[in-house]
């Protein structure tokens, strides 16, 4: 005789209670995760929020104290424009002390034609000199006396031609020093002017791109924040896809419920109420199977959306991973510029600032060098004045030559067929004794107007060697918080993050429990093989009660399957029990219907 499988009952009952407290655990920690997970995600859209505030502050220079990109940009761009104006007004001022300087060199030229014709006059003078030796010669003991002027006239002409000759090759040699400066003064001037004209714009240009910069990568963190953002709805959505544990627990209490009915055979009076208990026991694992099927597969449904969704969060997080990177390279687009990383970007603007300072002090030393030009060329002009201030005694000494060579003449009546020459040597003594005077007077004043000049020069030079240094200082400062404005804005880069660690570690594990429902799932569906095995020990004993009553088949109220059909609280559950029992349910709340966390 077959028994009844009320032994396979209590341990259908136990597995069913054990997957009950484990699925328990699974959802109890998905419980806590998920809302975890959701509060992590919080946390860090807040803080990456912060993170491009700061950063924006860094642009704005919204803290106090602080000194934003903007603010610096416009801060320079005034600066610069006071610098450019300083530049030019002693720059105009420089133009005004070289012509001037122009004007006196131009004086020189006259100089030259002076000591020319000194040249010549002394040429004039020895020819003179050489015809009065003559007469003198002819006059015998009576010509002594004026041989000897002659010889002395002779004597100073030709010191005067080579005192010419050496004057004459010290102005043109002046005169070279003076075109050699003026191109000097040219190129560094047009160096100047260069400098002046790019300064701005490297400066200024400089100081832009770091302020666009710094608006890319404040463009980029927001993007990066709302694509973040976005991951809020499969997070969400994952939240909502695994609220099944009010379902199952529901759904194995109905099997549980249907299964503890069965009793042992010997608590059964009479074959009637075994029969009894057959029928109605032969509708139970049919019951059951279904509740189980339907468990299984609410969980493979849910599961599976659950999977889904974390694969796509996966996805995006990785997504998301990859363009923090990216971002944290600190990669930035400018105009008419390639990508360029945010420090390459800076190694630029410091090297800007490198050559402005280099420029700068390239045209200050060029100004040393002129300076020290300067001073020599006007120290040759006033050794040209003590050239000229020789000439000058040599002129006394024609004078007085000229004077003894008429007494002499007038003394004695031999001579006086000199009276031509001597008349002709005063008149040249007397232009040279002009040009002399002429040369000195021009010389003294290129010398006063030089040194007025140069004096005014080197002055100006002070002012500008000074305003350099301010200048120096005042751009490395402004360059200074700009580098402090690059190191905040790349500690913030460096620690931009789209999701706290723990985000990352909740996100982990609840992945973990989610796929330990699957096992859930099968562990269900093998409860199923149990079934089968009591609906074929139910229907076994079933067919021998009916052959040992000579029976073909016995009819039952449905009276007991409904009470417990009815007991079920899920309405689903209700209408697969009463399709298979054979019988209607009243309407009632449709499955899924069930309390969230």
């Amino acid at each position: 005789m077959t028994a009844l499988p009320y032994d396979q009952t209590e341990t259908l009952v136990q597995s069913l209670k054990s997957i009950e407290k484990d699925t328990e655990k699974v959802f109890l920690e998905l419980s806590r995760a998920l809302p975890a997970l959701v509060q992590e995600m919080q946390q860090s859209l807040t803080r990456s929020d912060d993170a491009i505030r700061t950063m924006a502050d860094t642009q704005g220079a919204t803290a106090p104290g602080s000194s934003g990109s903007s603010t610096l940009l416009a801060e320079t761009n005034r600066a610069v424009r006071d610098w450019e104006s300083r530049f030019q007004a002693l720059s105009e001022r420089e133009t005004a002390l070289f012509d001037q300087l122009r004007s006196a060199v131009t004086s020189l030229e006259t100089i030259s034609s002076s000591i020319d014709q000194i040249k010549l006059d002394s040429e004039d003078m020895e020819i003179v000199s050489l015809n009065a030796m003559t007469v003198a010669l002819k006059a015998g003991n009576a010509g002594r006396a004026f041989s000897y002027i002659t010889e002395e006239l002779k004597r100073l002409s030709n010191k005067t031609i080579a005192l010419s000759d050496t004057v004459s090759k010290a102005g043109k040699d002046l005169i070279s020093s003076f075109s050699g400066f003026e191109n000097e003064l040219e190129e560094t001037r047009s160096a100047q002017e260069s400098f002046f004209v790019s300064f701005q714009t490297r400066m200024t240009q400089s100081f832009e791109d770091f302020e666009r910069a710094v608006e890319s990568l404040i463009t980029g963190s927001q993007e990066l924040r709302d694509k973040s953002r976005d991951l809020k709805q499969p997070i969400n959505r994952m939240m909502e896809a695994i609220q099944l544990q009010d379902l199952i627990r529901q759904s194995i209490d109905h099997i549980i419920m249907a299964l503890e009915v069965i009793k042992p055979e010997e608590t059964l009076e009479g074959r009637s109420e075994l029969l009894d208990e057959l029928a109605f026991l032969r509708q139970i694992p049919p019951l059951a199977e279904s509740l189980i099927e339907d468990v299984a597969r609410q969980i493979d449904e849910s599961l599976g959306t659950f999977m889904t969704l974390t694969v796509d969060a996966e996805e995006r997080l990785e997504e998301l991973d990859r363009e923090r990177k990216e971002f944290v390279r600190g990669t930035v687009v400018l105009p008419n510029k390639e990508e360029i990383s945010f420090d390459a970007l800076m190694t630029e603007i410091s090297g800007i600032l490198e050559e402005l300072v280099s420029d700068l002090n390239t045209n200050l030393r060029r100004k040393a060098h002129l300076l020290s030009q300067s001073e020599m060329i006007t120290g040759n002009v006033e050794e040209l004045q003590n050239t000229f201030r020789t000439f000058h005694t040599l002129v006394n000494r024609f004078r007085s030559i000229d004077i003894a060579a008429r007494i002499e003449v007038a003394k004695q009546s031999v001579l006086r067929a000199m009276g031509t020459s001597t008349e002709h040597m005063t008149k040249l003594t007397q232009k040279i004794g002009n040009d002399v005077e002429s040369s000195l007077t021009v010389t003294q004043e290129f010398i006063e107007s030089t040194a007025t000049v140069m004096d005014n020069y080197r002055t100006l030079y002070q002012e500008e060697a000074r305003f350099a240094d301010t200048f120096q200082q005042d751009m490395k400062d402004h360059y200074r918080h700009l580098e402090a404005s690059r190191e905040q804005v790349n500690k913030i880069i460096s620690g931009f993050s789209l999701f706290t660690e723990r985000f990352f570690a909740v996100f982990r594990q609840s992945k973990e429990n989610g796929k330990k429902l699957q096992n859930t799932s099968s562990e269900i569906r093998r409860l199923k093989e149990q079934l089968a095995a009591m609906r074929h020990t139910i229907e076994t004993r079933y067919q021998e009660v009916l052959k040992e009553e000579n029976l073909e088949d016995w009819t039952i109220e449905d009276t007991r399957l409904r009470e417990i059909i009815e007991r079920f609280t899920i309405f689903t559950h209700k209408q697969q029990a009463g399709e298979l029992a054979g019988f209607t349910v009243e309407d009632g709340v449709a499955s899924g219907d069930v309390t969230l966390f």
